[in-house]
Parts: C-alpha cells; sequence; structure tokens
C-alpha cells in the first residue's frame, strides 16, 4: 500500500502570507474586489489569515454592462459574510475615449482605488502569474521598451499609499483550485468574454496555444523579471548623468550638456528625466523626432514634445519638462485683477501661490491703499532705471520663458502697473 502524501502549502496562502511579512508597514489593507474568481480568492484567504487586520473590499462600478449592479450586490453580500467592509466607489465612462475604453476603464479604476488612502495603505490586487504573462505579451505587440516588458511590479505607489500585488507568483490554476477548494462563489464580468479587447483576445486565443507546448506563464514571468532588473540596473547609470545635466530650474536640463551625449543615449536619458520628474512617458517614435529636431535646430529653432497632459519646451539653451496647465491659465481665468485686501499678510492666487506682503515691501509697495495683483496681457510698460520700458523687454532679460510670461504676478497701484513680482 502506497502511504498517502500529506498536500503541501496552498500556493495562494503562502504567497500572501509572504508578501505581507516582506511588507509590515501596510498598515491599513483595501481589496480591489470586482467579484470575479480571482479577487474572491485573494478577499476570502486575507480575511482568513489577517482577521484582526483593518481590510475593506472595494468594489468600482464601471455601469460598462447590464448586469454591473448585480455585481456590485454580490461583492457588498460576500464582504459581509467574510466580516469585511464593503466600499463600493461608482466610476463612469463619458464619450469615445481616445485612449480606449479598456484603457480609459482601467485608469478611472485606479483612480477610484486611491481616492481616500492614506500613508500606510496598500490597496491589493489578484493578479497572478498568467496575468502576468498576458501584459508582457501586449506590452511586446506594443512595441514597448524594458519599462513595458517589465510587466506588473509587485509593489507601487499609488496615490498617498501602495498597490501591491501579492499573487503575483502564484500560477493561474493555483488561484482556480483554491477557489474550488473552499467552495467559493463568484460572479463574472461580462466583458471578459469580449475578444475585442486586446486583453480578453490575448488571454483567450492567443495564449492557451502557446501553453500547449511552452510554460508560458513561467516563462514570461522570468522575462518581465529580467526586464525589470535591466531597468534598475539601467537606472543606476543614468542617474549619475543626469546629476550633472540639472538646468538651474527644477524640472530642466542643460541642453548642450544633454546633447553633448551619444545620440543612442540621448532617448534614455529623457526617459529616465521624465520619470524621475513624475511624469509619464511619450511614445517612442515622437520622442526620437523631438531629439533629432533638437540635435539639427538652429539657434532660434524650439521644437516641442506634447503628450498626456505634459511638455518639453525649449529656451536659450535650457530643456523645461511643463505640465499642461500653467499658473497663467488659472491666474487669467476670470480676466480681472486681484485686489489685495488693506492691511492682509498674504494673498492665495487662483494657482495656489501664496504671495507675501514682506514680497510686496521688498518691491518699495505697502500692503494697503488699491494694491492690486494683475498678469501680462501684452503691451505692458514698466519705469525701470528712470525711464519706461515694455515689459516684454524685460521679461527678456530676465530670462523667463515665453510660456510662463503669464504667469508673473505684476503689482499695480490704483490701475497704474508699478512693480513685478519676479521671485513669486
Amino acid at each position: 500500500m502506497v502511504p498517502s502524501r500529506k498536500p503541501g502549502p496552498d500556493p495562494v496562502e503562502t504567497a500572501l502570507a509572504r508578501f505581507l511579512a516582506d511588507h509590515p508597514d501596510c498598515a491599513g489593507l483595501r481589496v480591489a474586489f470586482s467579484g470575479g474568481r480571482d479577487s474572491t480568492v485573494l478577499l476570502h484567504v486575507l480575511a482568513r489569515l489577517e482577521p484582526a487586520r483593518s481590510v475593506v473590499a472595494i468594489h468600482v462600478h464601471h455601469g460598462l454592462h447590464p448586469q454591473a449592479d448585480v455585481q456590485a450586490d454580490h461583492c457588498r453580500r460576500f464582504a459581509a459574510e467574510l466580516g469585511v467592509r464593503f466600499e463600493l466607489r461608482e466610476v463612469r465612462l463619458t464619450g469615445r475615449p481616445e485612449e480606449g475604453v479598456e484603457a480609459a476603464a482601467r485608469r478611472l479604476r485606479y483612480q477610484a482605488l486611491s481616492q481616500e488612502a492614506r500613508p500606510g495603505d496598500c490597496v491589493l490586487t489578484a493578479h497572478h502569474a498568467s496575468d502576468q504573462a498576458e501584459t508582457f505579451l501586449l506590452a511586446a505587440l506594443k512595441g514597448s521598451g524594458p519599462a513595458g516588458l517589465a510587466a506588473m511590479p509587485r509593489v507601487r505607489r499609488l496615490g498617498a499609499g501602495w498597490l501591491g500585488r501579492p499573487l503575483l507568483p502564484v500560477p493561474g490554476e493555483s488561484v482556480a483550485a483554491y477557489a474550488r477548494q473552499h467552495g467559493l462563489r463568484w460572479v463574472e464580468d461580462p466583458s471578459n468574454e469580449d475578444t475585442r479587447f486586446d486583453r480578453n483576445f490575448v488571454r483567450r486565443e492567443v495564449l492557451p496555444v502557446l501553453a500547449s507546448r511552452f510554460p508560458v506563464a513561467r516563462r514570461l514571468g522570468v522575462a518581465a523579471d529580467l526586464q525589470a532588473e535591466a531597468i534598475e540596473v539601467l537606472d543606476g547609470l543614468l542617474d549619475p548623468l543626469l546629476d550633472t545635466l540639472g538646468g538651474a530650474v527644477a524640472d530642466s536640463l542643460d541642453l548642450d550638456a544633454l546633447l553633448a551625449h551619444p545620440a543612442v543615449r540621448r532617448s534614455w536619458l529623457l526617459r529616465r528625466f521624465i520619470v524621475r520628474s513624475g511624469g509619464s512617458l511619450p511614445r517612442r517614435g515622437p520622442l526620437l523626432e523631438f531629439l533629432r529636431q533638437l540635435a539639427e535646430a538652429g539657434a532660434e529653432a524650439s521644437p516641442a514634445l506634447h503628450w498626456d497632459g505634459l511638455s518639453l519646451r525649449t529656451y536659450r539653451g535650457v530643456l523645461y519638462l511643463l505640465k499642461a496647465a500653467g499658473y497663467g491659465a488659472a491666474a487669467l481665468s476670470s480676466g480681472e485683477a486681484i485686489t489685495w485686501p488693506d492691511g492682509a499678510s498674504a494673498l492665495t492666487l487662483p494657482d495656489g501661490r501664496v504671495l507675501t506682503a514682506r514680497q510686496l515691501q521688498d518691491a518699495g509697495i505697502g500692503s494697503s491703499g488699491g494694491v492690486q495683483i494683475d498678469f501680462r496681457r501684452g503691451g505692458e510698460t514698466l519705469r525701470s532705471g528712470g525711464v519706461r520700458r515694455p515689459l516684454k523687454a524685460l521679461l527678456q532679460e530676465r530670462g523667463i520663458p515665453p510660456w510662463r510670461r503669464a504667469e508673473v504676478p505684476l503689482v499695480r497701484v490704483h490701475g497704474e502697473l508699478v512693480a513685478v513680482l519676479w521671485d513669486a
């Protein structure tokens, strides 16, 4: 008689326990709970392993299919059965998003999950090894570089807290086995069957064919890990170089110093510069074209690159990374000058900047008696050095880039322009 083997530790439980042990600072645990099989497994095992910790199930209601309300009700009931707090977050897609329905829904979902997160909170998703393989393949098919091919990190920042994927090393088959073993009930999102969406097509049409010949989830997971390691090494080599290229102000680079590097290195330096400044990366083609224009441009040329609410602009040998909506847009929205309250010690501008009475005093102005803050509209003149000069010329002499000039606060007293707050 062959002795029976004692079953080994459950891969799902083991992965979650290891993740929690590796991240003891995760004080508040929030599960992204769609009601599907994978997130049901994650919420169930978490409630079993960590009954004393603060666990919240968050369901994001997209309203993308007729069963969305039924799905949300199921999630609420299941969380109640586990004794887990439940939160419903509603988001709506409007119009036809340029990025596509799939990408737009994902972006809104993560925005909703990050709401009200505090430092120490960790949103957990149920992505597993098969999901990682899908992400790697999709990135490869889009022509992504190492950052895209690194696929999903185990942990990353999300709002004020963190996003964690504790089941990333776990095969999808192990997640399914846990669900069967514990008799779990879940709901299927009908949109997961729609192969018009790229991810569903890869999951249902491509991966099964590959898996019939290769251990695809494991091997593509290893490939993604290697890309992540390559990115870490590359960033470590680029950061010291970038530290020598910094411009005089934040989020800027010395253009000549950047162009002194070999062409193949410039794009990597610029990508790392954008990431360190907190921006998303532009597509490779436009970025390379922008760099080509920089290298070939004459002294007066100033190419620009715009994407995802960001811009790269140049002025007088400096390359700037800019937010699309600058101070001036908010400040000039009313089209009227802002009155400084008599005797006030400070004034908050529409864009959030705070001006102080000390700044007025340094400019030779008192904080009472008809003081107003205005912004450039064109054609202004200001007395400087005993003569009245165009404000445009003064801005040029100060080296203020054209796109920043509408942001510079102007001081008027009884309607007359008397000073500029250059350092505001």
